[in-house]
């Protein structure tokens, strides 16, 4: 898959210093991974014009701060007697990690692509 998205765009245009830029490249190819999964191939049939670079700058973020974030998150509540710790997560009954990103990239993906037939589906 080809990649016509650099470290200049996601600075100056997407306007975000999330990740550094040795990681950058790594960051993209799984975001196009998973937008050309969401499109059925048809990212590679398109040019990238600044609705896609954008949306694969997100999704790169989206990526990158899961594979880096510790297993410690956000205290939903906390018993201190018989310690009890519950924190909060996106996470739905039997969902694992992988599944909360997919949906989590979609989601950006909708937001970015929906009015553009990319993510339609033929039916």
């Amino acid at each position: 898959m080809r990649s016509v998205l650099d470290y200049e765009h996601y600075l100056n245009k997407y306007d975000s210093y999330k990740i550094p830029e040795e990681l950058f490249v790594q960051m993209v190819k799984k975001a196009e991974r998973y937008l050309n999964q969401f499109t059925f191939g048809g990212i590679q049939e398109v040019s990238y014009d600044t609705e896609i670079k954008n949306c694969i700058c997100e999704m790169a973020e989206v990526i990158y701060i899961e594979e880096t974030k510790k297993s410690d998150g956000i205290k939903k509540s906390e018993n201190i007697d018989g310690y009890s710790v519950t924190y909060v997560t996106e996470m739905l009954d039997g969902e694992d990690r992988k599944a909360v990103l997919q949906r989590q990239l979609y989601h950006i993906a909708e937001r970015y692509l929906m009015h553009t037939g990319l993510l339609y589906l033929g039916v």
